[in-house]
């Protein structure tokens, strides 16, 4: 190994102690109660440490935010590619319900704290790829679907899955009155869930 090549690994090992240490205190504490000088002591470094390899918190969140979107692209993978259009909607929309349930930190860091509101960051540039690959899942169901006939031809993919994200991230992200009256009714989160997936299902699917 080259002196070059040694610095390099080195360089990449405190670079992820950096990110594992920011999540450990993102995921327990809340992106928004965590400050840089926390984050250099739990990494255990100097916070000017810190700037050499991130320009700040939000760079850092988006380093966390692509480690989400590489979680959640290889649950998407293992996804059977023998299925219908209509059931692979079905089975990403279970994936991506079991990857907010499973990786709450990392959907947060995917979904939350402002992470596409700066720009210059090469975090967030490959985040941005990830996601973009992730939205080609279901838009590829979707036109297998047309194919197939189980899915109806009348409606735009890409409108229809980012209907589906907001519809989706409604029910990962429940508001206090929502919440009143599902109390109200003992529904579950995991019931909304079922109920949201099933009208998807239908309004969609080539009856």
């Amino acid at each position: 190994m080259t002196k070059a090549s040694r610095k390099e690994r080195e360089r990449e090992l405190r670079r992820n102690d950096i990110i594992d240490a920011a999540e450990k205190l993102f995921f327990s504490k809340g992106y928004d109660n965590v400050s840089m000088s926390e984050i250099a002591k739990e990494a255990d470094m100097a916070r000017a440490t810190i700037y050499q390899y991130f320009k700040n918190k939000k760079d850092i969140n988006a380093a966390i935010a692509g480690r989400g979107a590489k979680i959640l692209y290889e649950m998407f993978e293992k996804i059977p590619e023998d299925l219908t259009g209509i059931e692979n909607i079905r089975a990403l929309s279970k994936t991506y319900y079991q990857f907010y349930k499973q990786h709450t930190g990392y959907y947060n860091a995917y979904y939350h704290s402002g992470a596409f509101e700066y720009e210059d960051s090469p975090y967030l540039e490959e985040l941005k790829k990830l996601r973009k690959k992730n939205f080609q899942y279901v838009i590829k169901a979707i036109k297998k679907g047309f194919k197939d006939g189980t899915i109806r031809k009348d409606i735009d993919p890409a409108a229809t899955t980012i209907i589906m994200i907001l519809i989706s991230n409604n029910v990962h992200n429940i508001l206090p009155l929502t919440r009143m009256y599902m109390d109200e009714y003992n529904m579950t989160q995991d019931d909304l869930f079922e109920v949201n997936v099933d009208q998807i299902i239908r309004s969609i699917e080539n009856k």
